[in-house]
C-alpha cells in the first residue's frame, strides 16, 4: 500500500472522526448501495446484518487509525482476503465494494465528499483491493 503524506493522513483521519456517530449511517449506506448495484452479492451476507455492520465499522476505524503505518494493517488485509474467498467473494466484487464505499462516504458527509478526500479514499481503497485480490487469487497464495 502506498504511503499517504502526513497531511493526507491527517485530512482523512480528521474528516472520518468528524463523522462521529454518523459512522453507523456510513455502514448502512454502504450495504444499501452495494446490494442495489450488486444484488447478486446479497446472498454472500447474513440475513441479520447487525454484526456485519459492526465488523465493517471496526475495520474502517482500524484502517483510518492506522493510515500512518500501513504495514500494521497489511497482515490483517491478507487474512481478510483469504477469508473472503471462503465467503464466495470474487475479484470483480472489489470494484463494486469500492463504488459502494465512495457512495456511502459521499452520502453521509455533509455537503458531499470534497474532491481531495474522494481522491484519497479512492487511492486508499484501490491499494487495499489490489492487495486483497493479489493475496486471495494469485496462484502463489
Amino acid at each position: 500500500m502506498n504511503l499517504l503524506s502526513k497531511d493526507e493522513v491527517a485530512l482523512i483521519q480528521g474528516a472520518y472522526r468528524a463523522l462521529g456517530p454518523s459512522k453507523g449511517f456510513l455502514t448502512n449506506s454502504f450495504y444499501r448501495r452495494l446490494f442495489a448495484i450488486a444484488p447478486q452479492a446479497r446472498p454472500l451476507f447474513p440475513q441479520d446484518m447487525d454484526e456485519q455492520l459492526k465488523k465493517l465499522e471496526h475495520m474502517l476505524d482500524l484502517l483510518v487509525d492506522n493510515l500512518h503505518q500501513p504495514m500494521f494493517f497489511m497482515g490483517k488485509l491478507k487474512r481478510l482476503a483469504k477469508r473472503h474467498v471462503g465467503y464466495g467473494a470474487q475479484p470483480e466484487h472489489y470494484a463494486l465494494v469500492g463504488e459502494a464505499l465512495i457512495f456511502a462516504l459521499n452520502d453521509i458527509t455533509p455537503g458531499g465528499l470534497p474532491d481531495k478526500e474522494r481522491a484519497l479514499w479512492v487511492e486508499i481503497y484501490t491499494a487495499i483491493s489490489n492487495t486483497m485480490i493479489e493475496t486471495a487469487y494469485s496462484k502463489a497464495s
